[in-house]
């Protein structure tokens, strides 16, 4: 039983347990994922099953069904780009390409990886979060490729029509900090953090119609 007067020294269990913001995050979005992964399987289950009847083949339950696939794909998403990675964990690239094509249906943008080796899930978190922060680029549609290189992975967007906000990429140099934080901004910060903690090499480059992300993988 804990005494009714206690002092604590949150620096001291931090540093001993790892418990630090950033972390702590990534096992809350972790647990938000996990624990919402099985109602959204059990709709979409229900979901097959009253399309098989002849009373479900309205145009409400395509839109419901429409729906949930997309929040599937999204969650699988985020649980690789938000959650907790441990050391030396991998995902296969059957994985990768499968959550990515889940998501194709639901965007305005294409998405090829043409990654021609596996990736550690970490390094694919890494990739997962650049690919967000890309995403911001070309929000009236686009094409981004995804490829290995010699020393890491290359990420391009190729768009007729660009959105690039210099303040916003800085963060991705130092390490997540950006003056005034949004729910529509957190992504760089959180891939800024991802990139120091990671201890990578990232260099961007803008030319007429591409956006270009080349990252030297630990």
């Amino acid at each position: 039983m804990m005494a009714h007067s206690a002092t604590f020294n949150a620096a001291r269990f931090t540093e001993q347990t790892g418990n630090t913001i950033p972390n702590l995050a990534a096992m809350v979005a972790s647990r938000i994922c996990h624990d919402l992964v099985s109602p959204l399987g059990a709709i979409g289950n229900g979901l097959e099953l009253m399309q098989l009847s002849p009373q479900g083949q309205g145009a409400e339950l395509s839109l419901v069904a429409e729906s949930t696939e997309n929040a599937n794909a999204r969650l699988r998403y985020y649980r690789i780009a938000f959650g907790t990675v441990s050391s030396g964990q991998s995902i296969s690239r059957a994985e990768v390409v499968s959550i990515l094509d889940a998501l194709q249906a639901h965007q305005k943008h294409k998405v090829i990886w043409a990654c021609d080796s596996e990736l550690s899930r970490k390094q694919v978190k890494l990739v997962f979060l650049l690919l967000m922060c890309l995403e911001s680029t070309i929000p009236w549609g686009g094409e981004i490729e995804i490829s290995t290189t010699p020393t890491g992975v290359q990420l391009v967007a190729h768009s007729q029509r660009m959105r690039i906000e210099d303040t916003l990429w800085e963060a991705l140099g130092n390490g997540g900090a950006i003056g005034e934080m949004t729910s529509a901004k957190v992504h760089f910060a959180v891939t800024g953090a991802e990139i120091a903690a990671q201890g990578c090499y990232v260099s961007l480059s803008e030319r007429s119609t591409s956006f270009h992300i080349d990252v030297a993988l630990q």
